[in-house]
């Protein structure tokens, strides 16, 4: 049986400052799949929007993973899979900050701190105000697939342990600086990998404010994954709950905190899966 489970909590920062919260995560579950986003908005001035841009790549998410079908798994091979995933993601994402801009156009009072090159950058490439990180994992007939842009947390389990899908590379952005949907060449930084569900215990996926108060890969594991994974196996959601906003409200670093989560049973991993299924974004 598999569990799945997704969780945003607003940072205490942003509840002092009264500021909107720009994470978010959602789920998703059908007799064949099972989806789980975790994605950051920069935040910032001339991201301005950036709280609709992690909503839109948590959607992008989850369009893109629905439309697999056998067309994509039973015919292409894993290359060309993962161009799919990755073209689909960004053309969801695209489509979706277009259709808020012819909308709603960007108005004075969002504008109005803007410098003269902000305000030129923004009208150069108005996505930037939707700016966003974007981690999104999905199990489908017996495979993981794992999508991920930006600074955040990736992992799979495998016996008690983490792995990050992606290590990290000479080329990644340092301090707080992040690769972003609203880049020019998100197409290069947007990674995708598949794996066999043999094997694993799950996969975990957070945004930098979830993973950055542990300090290090052991600590997050033994703190936060091992006690998360113990209770969505007993079925106490209440639990990770509680655990999801103490970690935003008192105990992280004062960043938003999102999480998403899959477990796999010890029996057949292509078995239903029951969990918490939500769109959540704390306000």
């Amino acid at each position: 049986m598999i569990r799945f489970y997704n969780k945003t909590s607003r940072g205490y920062s942003h509840i002092r400052e009264a500021r909107v919260c720009q994470d978010f995560s959602s789920s998703y579950h059908d007799v064949e799949r099972t989806i789980v986003t975790a994605c950051d908005g920069h935040g910032g001035k001339i991201y301005l929007r950036s709280h609709l841009g992690s909503k839109f790549a948590a959607n992008a998410i989850l369009k893109a993973f629905g439309k697999f079908d056998d067309r994509v798994v039973g015919k292409l091979h894993k290359e060309d899979i993962v161009g799919k995933l990755k073209l689909d993601i960004l053309c969801e994402w695209n489509a979706l900050v277009e259709e808020d801009i012819s909308q709603n156009a960007f108005s004075d009072e969002e504008t109005g701190a803007l410098s003269e090159d902000e305000l030129f950058r923004l009208k150069l490439s108005p996505a930037v105000a939707y700016g966003t990180t974007l981690q999104g994992v999905m199990a489908y007939r017996g495979r993981l697939y794992c999508a991920s842009l930006g600074d955040g947390g990736m992992f799979i389990i495998k016996n008690g342990q983490i792995e990050p899908v992606f290590p990290e590379s000479d080329d990644e952005p340092v301090a707080n600086f992040t690769y972003s949907m609203c880049q020019e060449d998100a197409y290069r930084h947007l990674k995708a990998e598949i794996f066999d569900l043999e094997g694993l215990d799950g996969a975990v996926i957070c945004t930098d404010g979830t993973i950055n108060p542990y300090q290090s890969m052991d600590n997050f594991n033994k703190s936060f994954v091992t006690p998360i994974v113990g209770y969505l196996k007993k079925g106490d959601y209440l639990s990770v709950e509680n655990f999801m906003e103490s970690l935003g409200a008192e105990k992280g670093t004062g960043d938003d905190v999102s999480l998403g989560m899959v477990i796999f049973g010890e029996d057949d991993r292509e078995e239903s899966a029951t969990g918490c299924e939500t769109a959540d974004e704390d306000s």
